[in-house]
């Protein structure tokens, strides 16, 4: 089974100031979790943070219908179960150990550094023998997590929340990158996703651009011209049109 990625984006957008953190709680609604909320909290204080944190969510206006309960797993969980990518509930350190693996299991990703994040990547806060807390990247720069009982559900920026670990699961659907435009190197070189887009490609099939900095200069035009003459296509230029687009996997749209 896949997620699209897309689709985990918008799920994880929607409970945003929203959900409350329960600990154990896996996305039931609120109103299924509160006959549970004194036995499955830790102490009748964190009960308390969850209630205060609940009222103010009914001051937004926001139906108590709406409101779901979750940890930090549990939101994940949710979305993993329902889509048939794990069979049963994990926490944070089980989420770790089911994406990179370990001595008797297989993994289903892999770690990456922590430099190297990006969309649909699982953060992780804790040590090499337990990871107590997982958030989820929604872009190179923000995360979305169920931080704890006072915030709930949030959005929060990667590089100020102290992650120690950071892994990327392999159970995304592909899609498809749209190309809109030619691309071709120009004085001032042409700028953009798109072009970073192109460099990420060409890297990951050997086609050297040095780092994919969506700049388009002459080790890019190099790159894609190599590509060109090695998919038969017939051009000595290194522009990138809609037959090299669709060559190196993309959609065109331009």
């Amino acid at each position: 089974m896949a997620i699209k990625l897309n689709d985990w984006d918008n799920y994880l957008e929607s409970r945003v100031g929203i959900d409350v953190y329960v600990y154990g709680g896996n996305g039931e609604t609120i109103i299924t979790l509160m006959p549970k909320l004194t036995s499955m909290e830790k102490s009748l204080n964190d009960v308390d943070r969850v209630l205060t944190l609940l009222s103010k969510r009914l001051l937004q206006e926001i139906s108590v219908y709406e409101i779901r309960g979750e940890d930090c797993s549990g939101l994940a969980v949710r979305k993993l179960l329902e889509d048939k990518i794990i069979k049963h509930d994990m926490t944070a350190n089980g989420l770790w150990d089911y994406i990179v693996g370990t001595d008797t299991t297989p993994p289903h990703g892999k770690r990456i550094p922590l430099n190297e994040v990006r969309n649909g990547d699982y953060l992780f806060q804790g040590n090499d023998k337990n990871k107590h807390h997982v958030g989820y990247a929604v872009s190179d720069k923000y995360a979305i997590e169920s931080q704890n009982h006072d915030v709930g559900v949030t959005k929060t920026i990667i590089s100020e929340r102290g992650w120690n670990y950071a892994a990327r699961p392999d159970w995304y659907e592909a899609e498809k990158y749209v190309l809109t435009r030619t691309l071709y190197l120009t004085d001032p070189c042409m700028r953009g996703d798109d072009v970073k887009h192109v460099q990420e490609r060409l890297n990951e099939l050997g086609y050297n651009c040095g780092k994919a900095d969506g700049v388009f200069g002459k080790k890019t035009e190099i790159a894609s011209k190599n590509f060109k003459h090695d998919a038969g296509l017939k051009s000595e230029t290194g522009t990138v049109g809609k037959k090299t687009a669709e060559a190196l996997g993309f959609e065109w749209g331009g």
